[in-house]
């Protein structure tokens, strides 16, 4: 006898739903079958199980702009646990010349007493300098065996030129670990900044304007090269627009050693939002794009082109978003997105955009294998962790901030109606929250991942 059985659900497993029972023994799945009988039962008839999902890409109190973002390491926790994720990857901040294990120290530091779900850190630099290339191969030892770098953001001194590209690339190579980069041509953004700065037009109706779509794929097709040519393992977060993940599999299927993410806004959240008066509560960098590459990107999604969503949650306030004073130069950037994220990519399931597959790889598999989490995360398969999302599909739920668990009074998302919800999310086995009771796990309790190399045959 199991000590937890999930009885009579529909059970995501080979990559379709099965009816069937899963079991549980203390923190890990012990089987998937029928008739399974458990000291503690609960009868989730009518209900998806599935693996719970990765949310690859967090800012939890991050400084920008003058402002904090708005969820903490236990508030994100919650939030995350709310919408179905288990897990989640934050990141590092270099602070002047340092290497990449001192900010890794500081930000578990702050993590570990907070987390309630279980999480892992991507390192993060502006300045690729001896002191982080000779800590590289501790840093992969330590299992932070990703490293993030910025083709944007010169005047903040994050850009990486041409020359530090192939420098730290070459060097990941080596000690295998995967690249993450934020893919923008930070020259052009500047110039063109630069230009609407001088003729008094900062306002949100510039963000697009001085973010083009081009800036992004001309970035992607750069960045494929470098890894083309290293060997560098590649993964381009926040795709924003249909063009942008349409280059990248192109660079991919030619032989680049490239992955890509997107996140819900650019498959929700379209341009016409960025109007005023409030339109600046939508910035975000990249910036949300038109209609017609959002439509791109979800069949991008579709095909599989686009390997990973995941959120990009970096939440401000009204009040945090209104410091801006009318440019965009003064605007905390970024946007609200962990507790909706797997509830907002189901929903796309329920519309026909993207298969049920398509969508569980993407929230869940797909993060697990491209960040060396797999099978423990990512999966149902007995033996693993017993990270659990239990979905009702036949409900409709409107979104509202204040219904909300993030730290946020407003939503970009308002009124929009989900169809399902996550109900109840398991963490190790253990319930951490339900509808009814709301959270139940503890702050504290979730646990630093140390990661694995990436899958080797995802790329």
């Amino acid at each position: 006898m199991f000590e937890l059985v999930l009885k009579n659900g529909q059970v995501f497993w080979e990559d379709s739903l099965i009816a069937a029972d899963l079991a549980i023994n203390g923190e890990k799945i012990a089987a998937v079958g029928f008739g399974l009988s458990g000291r503690r039962e609960i009868d989730v008839s009518g209900r998806w199980v599935l693996p719970g999902a990765i949310d690859a890409h967090t800012h939890f109190s991050l400084p920008f702009a003058g402002a904090i973002s708005a969820d903490d390491f236990y508030s994100g926790s919650i939030a995350g646990a709310a919408g179905g994720v288990t897990t989640f990857i934050d990141f590092t901040a270099q602070k002047g010349d340092e290497g990449v294990l001192e900010s890794l120290s500081r930000r578990k530091a702050e993590a570990d007493p907070l987390v309630g779900i279980d999480y892992s850190l991507h390192a993060c630099i502006g300045r690729y300098n001896k002191t982080v290339e000779e800590q590289l191969p501790q840093l992969a030892a330590e299992g932070v065996t990703s490293l993030k770098i910025f083709m944007a953001y010169g005047k903040s001194g994050l850009m990486q030129n041409d020359a530090s590209l192939l420098k730290v690339l070459s060097a990941c190579r080596q000690h295998g670990i995967l690249i993450t980069v934020h893919a923008e041509n930070g020259v052009i953004i500047d110039a063109l900044t630069d230009a609407a700065t001088e003729a008094g037009e900062l306002g949100i109706e510039a963000l697009p304007k001085t973010r083009p779509v081009f800036t992004e794929v001309e970035a992607i097709r750069r960045i494929s090269d470098f890894a083309r040519h290293t060997g560098c393992k590649v993964y381009v977060v926040h795709v924003s627009s249909g063009d942008g993940a349409h280059t990248l599999w192109g660079e991919r299927v030619n032989g680049s050693p490239l992955a890509g993410e997107t996140c819900p806004q650019y498959l929700y959240l379209d341009d016409s939002m960025l109007v005023p008066p409030d339109g600046h509560l939508w910035g975000c960098c990249p910036p949300i794009r038109s209609k017609p590459q959002q439509d791109l990107l979800w069949k991008c999604l579709a095909t599989g082109e686009i390997a990973v969503i995941a959120t990009d949650h970096c939440p401000f306030t009204r009040a945090d978003k209104n410091t801006w004073n009318n440019k965009i130069t003064s605007l905390p950037m970024g946007l609200p997105g962990i507790e909706t994220f797997p509830g907002l990519v189901l929903n796309g399931v329920h519309s026909e955009k993207l298969s049920l597959k398509r969508a569980v790889r993407a929230i869940s598999e797909n993060p697990a294998r491209i960040f060396g989490l797999y099978p423990e995360k990512g999966s149902l398969i007995p033996g693993t962790d017993a990270d659990v999302m239990i979905y009702n599909p036949d409900c409709n739920t409107p979104i509202s901030a204040r219904s909300m668990h993030m730290r946020t009074d407003y939503s970009p998302y308002e009124g929009l109606a989900c169809r399902g919800r996550n109900e109840m999310t398991l963490l190790r086995g253990q319930i951490v929250f339900n509808q009814a009771e709301g959270w139940k796990g503890q702050k504290g309790g979730g646990k630093f991942l140390k990661r694995k190399a990436t899958d080797p045959d995802f790329f």
